[in-house]
């Protein structure tokens, strides 16, 4: 296989790769949100991206075997791997037929279509070949067509791959890398920058709102000068006491003048 038809063939199988993590993070969002109907095409559509890269490192036909082998060795991958899986690797071949024959198996039986917990719950005669598309979250078992695949299992099986493609993509495509990386690290930095904005923003609106709650805190402290307010009334009270108690004393200076004038006035009466 020649540079230039190597390279297509990374660039495709990496794509698939992005595929798988992307279907990943739309089937773990959905299950955290208990979202059924996501969990079911998260769970598909991870398995129809793995199954494409499957089929094209370890292809069934005997016409694409030379093709596996040429890119199982630019890679350093063996022929034993848990994605070498026929099952697997033709999951998109047929589909219309493989789905008539599944009905045609399944006649008379009891089925399960569309369903995520543990399809036996539904009824005990619930057989795995009778079960269309589920997933059975204790196990992690994802249910299609009657057949059982680990999607835990395919996901660390398809990690150790991913590795080895990302690296070789690397090689083919340099400059794609170092733009790819340069992209990767300006949106970083913009979520940092969000997330600092958003930190300081929250740090003001709890600093707003603490000093907003302040002079509540000092209303308690603010009945104090009252006390001293009526400490002065009491003051000014006891001065005005004082005060009119003055002019009492007065009059009783007065009494003695009042006397004196009297004594002046008899006198001539003697004469």
């Amino acid at each position: 296989m020649d540079n230039n038809t190597l390279a297509i063939y990374i660039h495709e199988l990496r794509n698939h790769c992005m595929h798988v993590q992307t279907s990943f993070d739309l089937f773990n969002q959905a299950m955290v949100n208990q979202a059924s109907g996501g969990v079911l095409y998260g769970g598909q559509m991870v398995l129809t991206s793995v199954s494409q890269v499957a089929a094209l490192l370890w292809p069934t036909r005997a016409r694409a075997r030379s093709r596996g082998e040429a890119l199982r060795k630019s890679l350093q991958l063996t022929e034993k791997h848990p994605l070498n899986d026929r099952r697997l690797s033709e999951l998109s071949e047929r589909a219309d037929e493989k789905f008539e024959e599944w009905v045609a198996a399944t006649k008379n039986a009891q089925v399960v279509f569309d369903f995520v917990g543990d399809p036996r719950t539904i009824h005990e005669s619930v057989k795995e070949n009778s079960i269309y598309r589920a997933y059975h979250p204790e196990t992690n078992i994802f249910y299609y067509r009657g057949i059982a695949y680990n999607l835990k299992g395919m996901a660390q099986a398809l990690s150790d791959v991913a590795v080895k493609i990302n690296a070789l993509y690397r090689q083919l495509f340099p400059e794609h890398a170092k733009a790819e990386d340069e992209a990767i690290r300006k949106r970083q930095a913009e979520i940092a920058k969000a997330q600092a904005a958003d930190a300081d923003t929250k740090a003001e609106d709890k600093k707003a709102e603490s000093a907003s709650d302040t002079p509540s805190a000092k209303k308690a402290p603010a009945k104090k000068p009252a006390t001293k307010k009526t400490a002065d009334k009491k003051a000014t009270t006891t001065k005005k006491t004082a005060t009119k108690k003055a002019p009492a004393k007065k009059a009783t200076d007065k009494t003695p003048a009042k006397k004196k004038t009297t004594t002046a006035k008899k006198a001539p009466a003697k004469k």
